[in-house]
């Protein structure tokens, strides 16, 4: 089942409700987080079958880092285990992957990986597979001014984290909060925000397909009449 008319062009992903989840199934919080990952598959097929163009991924936030050092180092061993599995499935689905985000801050073997990711699927064309690692909107941007100012261009966009991003259409977070939580700030300014109760490891192609037709149905203005 394909949406009718009217997708965006690039959808950003808060995906929350990995540890509610757990809970509520009285599992671990890496339960959750396995779980999550497979959503995260599934949605990025539902992005291909819907000519999705680009697909940005909220996987780590700068604030996750003060998280308890046990509790990251099974998301870390999760994110290496991930991206080692899935590059054939990358490459045979014709996605290009790119991680935003300070990497130099990560585990050596997380950035050797998600370099040589991005290495292996920069030719593809079908879809744009942007991981937010390491990531904070607030600081991406203040970085960025910085090194504008070191380097005396007045182009600080260049110098962005997310600067390959296009401008976000669809902003969709689970999980029952109702706000940004310091994701890409720069390019959401127009973006359609659609907030769900659900739990990221139970959003559904359904689901999915049901933001695809509330955006549908939205009169963008951008300002204007």
């Amino acid at each position: 089942m394909k949406t009718s008319k009217n997708n965006p062009n690039h959808i950003a992903i808060i995906m929350d409700g990995n540890g509610t989840w757990s809970k509520r199934n009285k599992l671990q919080r890496k339960d959750g987080h396995k779980a999550g990952v497979k959503t995260a598959k599934r949605i990025i097929g539902y992005s291909l079958e819907n000519n999705i163009k680009n697909v940005t991924l909220y996987a780590l936030s700068n604030e996750n880092l003060t998280r308890p050092k046990f509790e990251l180092r099974n998301l870390f061993d999760i994110f290496f285990y991930s991206f080692t599995e899935e590059k054939n499935y990358l490459i045979d689905n014709k996605i290009s992957i790119k991680f935003i985000g300070n990497l130099d801050d990560l585990p050596k073997k997380i950035k050797e990986n998600a370099i040589f990711l991005e290495q292996s699927t920069k030719k593809n064309k079908k879809l744009n597979l942007f991981i937010a690692l390491n990531y904070g909107g607030k600081q991406d941007i203040k970085q960025a001014v910085k090194k504008a100012i070191d380097s005396k261009n007045k182009n600080f966009e260049k110098f962005l984290y997310s600067k390959d991003l296009p401008e976000v259409d669809l902003l969709i977070r689970t999980g029952g909060f109702k706000r940004l939580s310091n994701f890409i700030l720069w390019q959401s300014s127009y973006a359609e925000l659609y907030f769900t109760d659900v739990l990221w490891p139970n959003f559904s192609k359904q689901n999915f397909l049901k933001s695809l037709e509330w955006y549908s149905s939205v009169n963008r203005k951008f300002g204007k009449f």
